[in-house]
C-alpha cells in the first residue's frame, strides 16, 4: 500500500511543537500581554524558527483559546474579557469538582500522595484531563493575580487541605463540592481585577 502524501510524517513537527511551548510559556508568564501583536518575523528572530513553523504554532494556540487572528492585523494575545472569565471559572469549577470526585473514587494511594500534580491522572479520564489543561493554560495568567491578592494563597491552601481531606475520608462527593467552592473563591478574586 502506498502512503498517501497528508499523512506522511513531517520532519519539521518537532520544530513546531518546540515552538508551540515556547510561545505558550511566554503569553502565560506574561512576557506577551493580552492585546499585544505577534509579528511572525520577530518571533522567527526571537525562537530562530522559519516562518511556516511559526504560522504553524500561531494556529496551535488560536486553537487553545491564547492567541487571536485578526483580519490585516496578524495575530495578538487573546485578552479575556470579563464575561469570557467568568465562564472560564465557571466551567473549571465543575471540571476540577467532577475531577476530584473522581479522583476520590479512583486514584491509587501513591496517587494520592502527589494530589495536585495527579488530579487529573487519578480520575482516570484522558478527556477531563485535557479539557481541564486546556482551560489551566489559558487561566494562568488569572491565576497570577489571585495568587497576589492579600490572603488568597493561605486561603488556597486551606482550601486545598480540604479537598485532600476529603478525598482521604473518601468521600468523593465533599470532595467535588470543597473542589468548587476552591474555584469558585479563585473566579471571585480573580475577576476584581478582570475588565
Amino acid at each position: 500500500m502506498t502512503a498517501l502524501p497528508q499523512l506522511k510524517v513531517q520532519r519539521h513537527a518537532l520544530v513546531r511543537e518546540q515552538v508551540v511551548s515556547i510561545l505558550r510559556d511566554a503569553i502565560v508568564q506574561m512576557e506577551f500581554l493580552p492585546g499585544q501583536q505577534l509579528v511572525e518575523r520577530e518571533l522567527c528572530d526571537m525562537t530562530q524558527a522559519s516562518r511556516p513553523s511559526i504560522r504553524e504554532a500561531l494556529r496551535q494556540l488560536e486553537s487553545e483559546g491564547l492567541v487571536e487572528s485578526r483580519n490585516g492585523r496578524g495575530a495578538v494575545v487573546a485578552a479575556l474579557s470579563r464575561a469570557q472569565a467568568e465562564q472560564l471559572y465557571e466551567v473549571r469549577a465543575e471540571l476540577e469538582g467532577m475531577a476530584a470526585e473522581w479522583f476520590t473514587r479512583r486514584a491509587s494511594e501513591e496517587q494520592r500522595d502527589e494530589f495536585h500534580r495527579v488530579l487529573t491522572e487519578g480520575a482516570g479520564n484522558a478527556f477531563l484531563g485535557a479539557a481541564l489543561a486546556g482551560l489551566q493554560r489559558r487561566v494562568s495568567r488569572l491565576r497570577a493575580l489571585t495568587l497576589s491578592s492579600p490572603g488568597r494563597p493561605a486561603q488556597s491552601l486551606a482550601e486545598i487541605s480540604a479537598i485532600v481531606a476529603a478525598i482521604d475520608a473518601g468521600d468523593a462527593l465533599q470532595a467535588r463540592r470543597i473542589a468548587l467552592v476552591h474555584v469558585e473563591e479563585a473566579a471571585r478574586t480573580a475577576l476584581t481585577f478582570a475588565n
